[in-house]
């Protein structure tokens, strides 16, 4: 429901899911970090993604680069930038068609100028 531009309802289904089983899955934290992210709350975003814990998931580390790039945090931006780029070396090629799969025009936008400021060469 979220990621379908309905935010408020699918986060809070999401937020009830994360009460009600505490051993959730990891991914639950994603609809929240994007949601978060954007409502500009940069922070917010970045406290939500740090508790995905997928390693290995290439999204993880593109939401930490965007919302570190937006904070200005530049040195955290770039080390979540490596790490990306480790997972999904054409990232750059494949963010701004992979985020248009689940978001908004304007906020994979809002994204992709996170991932600049990160210092993802993007395209």
């Amino acid at each position: 429901m979220a990621f379908a531009g309905d935010w408020d309802q699918g986060c809070a289904l999401v937020e009830r899911a994360l009460r009600l089983n505490p051993h959730h899955p990891g991914w639950f934290w994603f609809p929240l970090a994007y949601n978060a992210y954007r409502k500009g709350d940069y922070r917010g975003a970045l406290n939500a993604a740090l508790k995905i814990n997928l390693p290995g998931l290439f999204a993880t580390p593109m939401v930490l680069a965007a919302a570190y790039g937006q904070l200005g945090e530049l040195d955290a931006a770039r080390k979540a930038v490596r790490e990306l780029l480790a997972l999904l070396p054409n990232a750059a090629a494949i963010a701004r068609p992979g985020l248009s799969l689940w978001l908004d025009p304007e906020l994979v936008e809002h994204y992709m100028d996170g991932l600049r400021k990160a210092g993802l060469e993007t395209r």
